[in-house]
């Protein structure tokens, strides 16, 4: 989540609604979440119209990590990315890699 603790708008918003259909977990816990709900540029078309919701940012956490933590299958481990590992470029994607791993950084107690 953002320091704005609000999901949508235009852009965000549209985004948010075709990950939704994908099963989404952001918008289910933004449902779960919410405090109010917002229809933008409701005077302009139906093309502009932006949905955004104001979240309650601790109710957001407590939901996303309770989710996350009973997700089966799921090992969670919480560390410092230090590196990525990449894969080679396919030659007809020059320039695009693809991440294959992450080097996590040791933990200082």
């Amino acid at each position: 989540m953002s320091c704005n603790p609000s999901f949508g708008g235009i852009g965000k918003g549209h985004l948010m609604r075709e990950v939704d259909a994908l099963d989404g977990l952001c918008s289910r816990i933004c449902d779960q979440s919410g405090v109010h709900y917002k229809v933008l540029n409701r005077c302009k078309g139906p093309a502009v119209w932006g949905l955004r919701a104001q979240i309650d940012r601790k109710l957001y956490k407590q939901n996303m990590q309770k989710e996350i933590l009973s997700t089966p299958l799921l090992t969670v481990q919480e560390g410092a990315v230090e590196d990525l590992i990449l894969t080679e470029p396919e030659p007809e994607h020059t320039g695009k890699c693809r991440v294959s791993g992450v080097v996590l950084g040791i933990a200082v107690a």
